[in-house]
């Protein structure tokens, strides 16, 4: 896979999600069974029962129980990493495949691929997370972020992410 990024047009993909948000999503899920785009370093924060690393590629393995998932930044080919990714989130959890999830997105409603994602309940932050390069440095994307939530307790995650940002359920 080659991923150009497009966080800060520098050449890493990855950016970790800092500690707070990832202790809401454990307050929500309870556990994160698994992280399909991980790496050791940052399952230093998320400590999952189960990750994939790039080299693992975890769109090729199935995700089950309950999923966190922060995507890799940039592009695959000519597809965008969100676009593929919340593609995937929503195929396993409409296949039955995980019991619940969160998917951290970047919050670009006019996408093509974020139109699938206004099915299930939102949290718009009403700030730009400041995510943690490999290095520990704090960096913000250019646009604003999404955590959006696939399962049961809609409004336990409404409760809980309400202090991120707004919360937008589907019709």
């Amino acid at each position: 896979m080659t991923h150009v990024d497009s966080i800060h047009s520098s050449s890493s993909q990855e950016w970790f999600t800092p500690a707070i948000y990832v202790e809401a999503v454990r307050r929500v899920l309870k556990n994160i069974d698994f992280d399909p785009a991980s790496c050791p370093k940052a399952q230093a924060t998320i400590k999952a029962d189960r990750y994939k690393t790039l080299t693992d590629n975890g769109l090729e393995h199935p995700w089950d129980g309950r999923v966190f998932v922060n995507p890799p930044y940039g592009k695959t080919g000519s597809q965008s990493n969100q676009a593929i990714w919340s593609r995937k989130m929503v195929q396993e959890y409409e296949a039955g495949n995980l019991t619940e999830g969160i998917l951290l997105v970047n919050a670009q409603t006019a996408e093509k691929w974020f139109q699938p994602l206004w099915h299930y309940t939102i949290c718009f932050t009403d700030h730009r997370i400041k995510f943690v390069s490999p290095v520990g440095e704090p960096k913000q994307p250019t646009h604003g972020n999404a955590f959006v939530y696939f399962g049961p307790h809609t409004d336990l995650f409404g409760e809980i992410f309400s202090q991120f940002g707004r919360i937008v359920k589907p019709k």
